[in-house]
């Protein structure tokens, strides 16, 4: 039976090299194309709220990919148009979201 390399690292990691690499990847600053999706999204919030409060919305850059009622959904819209996790961002429609100080939650894919 043949293990996949990627799989048996993972199971490899200790607690405190988890807690490392999470924390690097805090400390480090976003992908161009992330951040351009960030500041869209702010941009954006104002009118959001009015029309789209509580839905969740995608950004690859500049351009607004859609909007959907889970996270999921928009997650697979952006991977089956070819987009990698790092292409693009999800955010939900609220306010104060993607707030400079706001407190992000890592997903497994970062870790």
């Amino acid at each position: 039976m043949s293990i996949d390399r990627t799989t048996e690292r993972r199971r490899e990691l200790s607690d405190e090299e988890r807690a490392a690499k999470v924390q690097q990847l805090m400390d480090s600053e976003p992908l161009p194309t992330i951040q351009e999706s960030i500041n869209a999204f702010r941009r954006d919030l104002p009118g959001l709220l009015k029309a789209h409060r509580g839905k969740w919305v995608a950004y690859h850059g500049d351009e607004r990919l859609g909007f959907g009622s889970t996270q999921t959904e928009l997650c697979r819209q952006g991977f089956r148009r070819g987009l990698s996790q790092n292409d693009f961002i999800v955010g939900f429609i609220e306010p104060g979201a993607f707030d400079p100080d706001e407190e992000f939650e890592v997903t497994s894919w970062d870790v």
